[in-house]
């Protein structure tokens, strides 16, 4: 959910990409009862160190919707960011970014829980260009201690996201993800592992932290 061609152009040259980032991110899904429609909300802060230099904050809301026996949910939505240079610099710009989605999720053999989502961007940066972006995501989650992900599976998470700036007409970004989960409820879970975050300027490994509630 990065603006990438802003934020590239910015710290090329300056970012230590051999510093362990931290990302610490908020997840609430919400099915509205009886109905096909459901929302989220996601809440991120992310750091180009641990915990002190800021890299981006994220408020993300998003509203979508699964047909009757359909394998889509389409999805419509708007997140603000806050980007930050790499080191003491306090030079910052706000971003809004609004976007459309399909998702798609299935059960595959006895342990697979594979997704995969595609979404276009447009994005709305403070004194830079717009510029529009295609993202695909591609997941899979493995229950290692029993068979089905439900209350006190522990469990294998692994994705890897593709952006592609459509402006400039290549490749943007990539994310290659692994982490371990723990479905604490069967409406609280949380995960924590390493993304390797692959620019056309640098790249970098940042620590993970997610908490999830799905009601």
């Amino acid at each position: 959910m990065t603006s990438c061609s802003a934020l590239i152009q910015t710290v090329h040259a300056q970012v230590d990409e051999e510093q362990l980032g931290g990302w610490y991110s908020w997840f609430y899904n919400r099915n509205i009862d009886g109905t096909p429609w459901a929302t989220q909300m996601i809440l991120q802060s992310r750091n180009w160190d641990l915990a002190q230099d800021t890299q981006q904050t994220l408020v993300l809301g998003l509203i979508s919707y699964k047909p009757e026996d359909h394998p889509l949910r389409y999805g419509l939505g708007y997140y603000h960011l806050r980007n930050s240079e790499f080191g003491p610099a306090a030079n910052t710009w706000n971003e809004d970014v609004i976007f459309q989605q399909g998702l798609y999720t299935k059960v595959m053999g006895e342990r697979n829980y594979p997704t995969q989502r595609l979404r276009l961007e447009e994005h709305f940066p403070e004194q830079r260009e717009n510029h529009r972006m295609l993202r695909h995501y591609v997941s899979i989650k493995r229950p290692l201690n029993q068979p089905l992900l439900n209350s006190g599976a522990w469990y294998l998470s692994l994705y890897d996201e593709y952006f592609v700036n459509l402006n400039q007409g290549g490749f943007a970004l990539n994310r290659v993800y692994a982490g371990l989960g723990h479905k604490i409820t069967d409406h609280t879970s949380w995960q924590v592992g390493v993304m390797r975050q692959r620019t056309r300027a640098y790249e970098k490994d940042q620590l993970m932290f997610n908490l999830f509630h799905h009601y």
